[in-house]
């Protein structure tokens, strides 16, 4: 099945989200504060998606916190995407 994911590539990216975006990828390590303001600039959040090394990290809190917002938390890694040309990119689940 493919997805349409949101590339988040840095902090700056998060003030550009849209409230309709239903997935997400972190390209950097993303901090509680972040994923609590993507989580809330986007109701209809299902996904997020991190680097297996950067989910790793994340804080049980976080993840109690996902889980009750039903989002999942999952794990995939972009390679060579560039978030200056396209903001999005499909990705197999």
């Amino acid at each position: 099945m493919k997805v349409v994911f949101r590339i988040i590539g840095s902090e700056e990216d998060l003030s550009d989200l849209d409230a309709v975006e239903e997935n997400v990828h972190f390209c950097f390590r993303p901090s509680e504060k972040n994923v609590f303001d993507v989580v809330k600039s986007c109701p209809k959040l299902k996904r997020i998606q991190l680097p297996l090394s950067y989910q790793k990290t994340i804080s049980n809190t976080t993840k109690i916190f996902l889980k009750m917002k039903n989002v999942k938390l999952i794990v995939g890694d972009i390679w060579g995407h560039r978030t200056d040309i396209d903001r999005f990119a499909e990705i197999d689940l």
